[in-house]
């Protein structure tokens, strides 16, 4: 599906970069174009799947569920979480306040706003799993499903899109539908990845690109995106989002429901330039990766490949040597019989003793030893990317 701009609306743009990962199994797509818009700059990715697409493949394939975890969020979750709260508080001295978590994931976020004396909830997410965990864990009550087909009983005073604009493809129909479920001078808090800043953050080359991500946000363009919906900024910041051994740039911000006005975007002259350092980065980094893979795997017979997300895809895309690849696993259920490169994905018990296992992914390397070597008991080679 071609996009216009969504922050402006124009249909000029200009291509910075294609990401490729040439499988459909579980990214929904083969490859997206990231574009510029020749008008306003808003950068984004352009031929992708509907909307309803989107919402299929989050309630079917969501990641978010925490599954290898039951549910829980490890401690960087919290802290991050703690910091959201704390932004917020200033502008939520009633605690009767009624809040609504949209992408509330395993309801996380809804604990710690709990545990501050807020008690008003209610948290909405496409995966059922997720609902069901922040109900058990929290105490939390969460909704399965889409905001488009969300039918809510009351208007909120906030509203919560914490890691979800850049996950979107229709804003339209979503901002339409918020304004509709805020009050009048309703709150709405936005988290979005920093674009900007990207090229100053790099771990694994292109993984701001992934296969979710289809936004990226500068300050300007957010101000440009949520003022054409007839929002006021309130307070902005800049934060850093530490999990799973990444430190993530993003931008915290706080907006304000209006009445409809004229609204003329600003030319946002950051973010393509600060695109293509990030690009010029990652593409070095890609390089040097795969020159260390085709070195580590020099002389071995088949190894199994752990990891199946982005940077496992991307290797693909590149080309990889699927003929020295045994099988894939994850520790994500919902992968589980699907196929990558026509290679089965297993769970990690399908390995068997001797195997050697290839850790693709930068940020759960730690934690995949840590299943190989203590819950899976096994004393196979383990070949890391990142060192």
């Amino acid at each position: 599906m071609r996009r216009v701009c969504p922050a402006c609306g124009s249909g000029e743009k200009t291509r910075l970069y294609r990401q490729d990962f040439h499988n459909k199994a579980i990214a929904l797509m083969e490859n997206y174009d990231v574009v510029s818009c020749a008008r306003c700059g808003f950068v984004y990715a352009d031929n992708l799947p509907s909307q309803k697409e989107f919402d299929r493949y989050y309630a079917r394939m969501s990641k978010y569920e925490f599954n290898f975890k039951r549910g829980e969020v490890s401690g960087d979750y919290l802290a991050h979480f703690e910091k959201i709260v704390k932004f917020l508080k200033p502008y939520l001295a009633n605690k009767k306040i009624s809040i609504l978590d949209i992408g509330c994931s395993t309801g996380a976020l809804l604990s710690v706003l709990k545990k501050e004396g807020y008690r008003n909830l209610l948290g909405l997410d496409p995966s059922a799993a997720c609902a069901r965990s922040a109900a058990k864990l929290y105490a939390v009550k969460a909704i399965a499903g889409s905001i488009s087909g969300f039918k809510p009983k009351r208007r909120y005073g906030l509203i919560i899109l914490s890691a979800v604009l850049e996950h979107l493809v229709d804003f339209a129909a979503v901002f339409k539908k918020i304004r509709l479920l805020l009050e009048d001078d309703g709150l709405l808090f936005i988290e979005v990845p920093d674009a900007p800043r990207f090229h100053k953050y790099i771990f694994t080359p292109f993984q701001q690109f992934s296969i979710e991500h289809v936004n990226y946000f500068s300050r300007a363009s957010l101000i440009n995106l949520l003022g054409r919906f007839s929002f006021k900024p309130l307070a902005m910041k800049k934060n850093e989002n530490r999990v799973n051994q990444t430190v993530d740039p993003d931008i915290f911000a706080l907006f304000k429901k209006t009445e409809k006005h004229n609204f003329k975007p600003s030319k946002d002259r950051v973010c393509q330039v600060s695109l293509k350092k990030y690009i010029a980065a990652s593409s070095r980094l890609d390089a040097r990766v795969k020159a260390l893979i085709r070195r580590k795997l020099s002389g071995k017979g088949k190894v199994v490949v752990w990891g199946v997300g982005t940077h496992t895809q991307r290797l693909l895309g590149a080309g990889i040597d699927l003929s020295r690849v045994e099988f894939f696993v994850d520790s994500n259920r919902r992968y589980h019989g699907k196929k990558l490169g026509g290679l089965q994905i297993r769970p990690p018990e399908a390995i068997k003793a001797g195997m050697p296992i290839l850790i693709s992914t930068y940020s759960f390397q730690e934690e995949v030893i840590r299943q190989i070597r203590k819950d899976l008991k096994l004393k196979n080679e383990v070949i890391k990317i990142y060192e």
